[in-house]
């Protein structure tokens, strides 16, 4: 119970405060109990009526995967800032306990720039780097892996290339180098998409994972009903979704689908809609073929995550649907080795790991001592003006 102390005695806002608590806790506990009882309603009627599906996992298949994840450094000098940006890329293959490191390659620039926006220049030019990657791993005649995991999002929209970038002179350099961006992502969808999964059923899927967004799935089935997925939803889910919503939203949908979904289990897969979408996001090749998301839950101490993967409901209903995304789901679940908060598939968190060394403030502080060595030295002036004597 609350109570003011000394110094409140005499505050009637303090004794209003204690005495509303007092008169408000029961209230308060009869709604909490009402929501609980309410929970336990529902459900069993979304979990059964598919809106959360068991994974079948077999940890002895043979799988060939790899995941490319960013890092990025700055430090202040001279009123602007030197930089560091890495990208690198692990492949695995692993069966069972079998774990083989197959290859790797990587991307680095580090360099120097402005303030301007830098935080967002620096994530442009991240992003650059995994297409390098991309590029590099669809042109090198290398045999695909059966997964390609990115921690990048697969659509680029407002967030990424900034509302700052308005038709002014100010911001020319800002778009030349979102332009830069935007050229290379839509070159290599346009060139590559075909050749991935679902497109190709023999091909690579790639999949872009988060965590993020847990009640989209609810919300499309409430605005747009069973169309947005391909995994089977009985009708007295969408029923209830759909006419018992303000009971759903009071309750709280992260909360609601925290509390259904378990370890070895996946949400329905739902399709990103694209009719309200930014004019502006990119690629376009994406946009307009669609994407399905879902999240998962690989161990008991793990949090969901959510996949991004591309093909819209119908193209992946003609692949095989439900069974399709289950076995997607079953790839990422198997390549997750261990159970802590946040785990990932064992190819992303290798290449985690290993891009950590662009973190280091170290490089860049040499960096900073040579270059402000050099310009004590005035080795650039002497760099000018050599040759000059003779003429």
């Amino acid at each position: 119970m609350f109570y003011p102390d000394d110094a409140e005695q005499n505050n009637s806002l303090a004794k209003e405060l204690a005495a509303q608590i007092q008169l408000g806790l029961y209230g308060t506990v009869g709604k909490l109990a009402k929501q609980m009882r309410t929970i336990d309603r529902i459900r069993p009627i979304l979990k059964d009526g598919g809106i959360i599906r068991k994974v079948a996992v077999n940890r002895e298949i043979r799988r060939r995967a790899a995941g490319i994840s960013t890092a990025t450094r700055h430090l202040p000098a001279w009123g602007g800032l030197l930089y560091a940006v890495g990208a690198l890329e692990q492949e695995l293959t692993v069966e069972g306990a079998t774990i083989i490191k197959a290859y790797q390659d990587s991307r680095l620039d580090v360099g120097d720039m402005t303030w301007l926006e830098y935080e967002r220049r620096l994530e442009w030019k991240s992003y650059l780097q995994v297409y390098d990657l991309l590029d590099n791993l669809f042109t090198s005649g290398r045999q695909f892996p059966d997964i390609i995991i990115l921690d990048i999002p697969l659509v680029m929209g407002r967030d990424v290339y900034a509302q700052i970038l308005q038709d002014d002179e100010l911001n020319s350099e800002l778009k030349g180098e979102v332009e830069q961006l935007k050229d290379r992502v839509e070159a290599f969808w346009t060139a590559n998409l075909s050749r991935c999964y679902p497109f190709d059923p023999a091909g690579p899927k790639i999949v872009s994972l988060g965590r993020r967004r847990f009640g989209s799935l609810l919300r499309l089935l409430e605005s747009e009903g069973k169309k947005i997925t391909p995994d089977p939803i009985q009708p007295e889910v969408l029923q209830l979704v759909q006419n018992r919503w303000h009971e759903i939203l009071s309750i709280g949908i992260e909360r609601l689908m925290a509390g259904i979904l378990s370890d070895g289990h996946r949400t329905a897969a739902f399709e990103f809609q694209t009719a309200n979408a930014d004019e502006r996001a990119f690629p376009k090749a994406i946009l307009h073929e669609g994407r399905i998301g879902f999240h998962y839950l690989s161990g008991l101490r793990t949090e969901p995550v959510m996949v991004q993967t591309i093909g819209s409901a119908a193209r992946w209903d003609a692949v095989g649907g439900s069974r399709a995304v289950d076995d997607l789901a079953s790839c990422l679940i198997a390549l997750t080795y261990f159970d802590h908060k946040k785990a990932l598939p064992l190819p992303l968190w290798y290449a985690q790991e290993g891009v950590k060394v662009v973190k280091n403030k170290g490089p860049l502080e040499m960096y900073k001592r040579a270059t402000l060595k050099t310009m004590q030295e005035e080795q650039v002036e002497q760099t000018w003006l050599a040759g000059w004597d003779a003429e």
